[in-house]
């Protein structure tokens, strides 16, 4: 059986969570008010469509809001994951340094 090795490169994590980020950060920018929805209402559209244009526009703004959040959340995860790579390298290269070899007796 072949080993697998693991190996993760960390500046990768860390533009990808700074993509995230800024993903996030514009989306949440340009997402549109539900004010909108008002331009919609009687007596410019029949009522039944003003109700259902509205239905329907408050779910989308609740998905989309939900969608900022997911890529607010996963640049955390990964900004997190990429941090704890960092620390664990760092740690295991002042090890070495600071080890010294015995060879058995």
């Amino acid at each position: 059986m072949a080993s697998e090795e693991l190996i993760v490169d960390v500046s990768s994590l860390e533009k990808a969570a700074a993509t995230l980020r800024e993903l996030a950060t514009d989306l949440q920018a340009s997402q549109v008010d539900l004010f909108v929805l008002e331009w919609a209402d009687a007596p410019r559209s029949h009522p039944e469509v003003a109700r259902v244009m509205r239905g329907f526009g408050e779910f989308a703004h609740d998905q989309y809001r939900a969608a900022v959040a997911l890529f607010a959340a996963l640049a955390t995860k990964v900004g997190a994951a990429a941090t704890g790579y960092r620390l664990a390298d760092e740690s295991i290269a002042q090890f070495l340094a600071d080890s010294t070899y015995r060879p058995p007796r």
